[in-house]
């Protein structure tokens, strides 16, 4: 199973409040939304508490394909430090030390148009989801959420498609005291 997340920023309350960006992924499978938040940036924290809904209701993905954000992999610039130098390769980054110990394989598109599913998905979200946002005058991000957290399972009900094969392609959850410190 494959999961595109990424974020957009947006003027998503059309000036009723401010910019914001929403971070989402969607299964490239099924075209299932399994969950989304809007955040004032695009954070770190954002993709983890994104990570962390979807483990906890849908399982743990095969695999994520993400930009080349800082977010996901140290940038190039930096020097290598000594023992990445020995080891030859970089440190993860700490949403990368996440995926390492889910161990959830981290594709990296090499361009917008590569991740185009996700990407079609945010052009969808600025027509269907700004109206939606319109029509309900909402204007902080608590009501941008709770919109958008009940505007999902009515999208996914109508565009999200059944998988190929029965049964699902995420892994369950193992209660171990890693995952009970990270999604407890």
């Amino acid at each position: 199973m494959l999961l595109q997340i990424d974020g957009s920023r947006h003027d998503w309350l059309e000036g009723r409040g401010p910019y914001l960006t929403l971070i989402g992924g969607i299964d490239d499978a099924t075209g299932k939304v399994p969950y989304g938040l809007f955040r004032e940036q695009e954070d770190a924290q954002g993709y983890f508490l994104l990570l962390q809904q979807i483990v906890q209701h849908d399982g743990i993905p095969m695999a994520i394909y993400r930009d080349r954000h800082s977010i996901f992999t140290q940038t190039n610039a930096a020097k290598l430090t000594l023992d990445e130098q020995f080891a030859k390769k970089r440190e993860p980054t700490q949403f990368g030390r996440l995926l390492e110990e889910l161990a959830i394989s981290s594709i990296a598109a090499r361009s917008p148009q590569a991740k185009g599913r996700v990407e079609r998905l945010w052009g969808t979200f600025q027509d269907r989801l700004v109206t939606e946002l319109r029509l309900q005058q909402v204007a902080s991000i608590e009501g941008a959420n709770q919109v958008l957290w009940n505007f999902l399972p009515k999208f996914n009900a109508r565009f999200a498609v059944p998988a190929m094969t029965e049964g699902t392609a995420y892994r369950a959850l193992m209660a171990t005291p890693l995952t009970e410190q990270l999604f407890c």
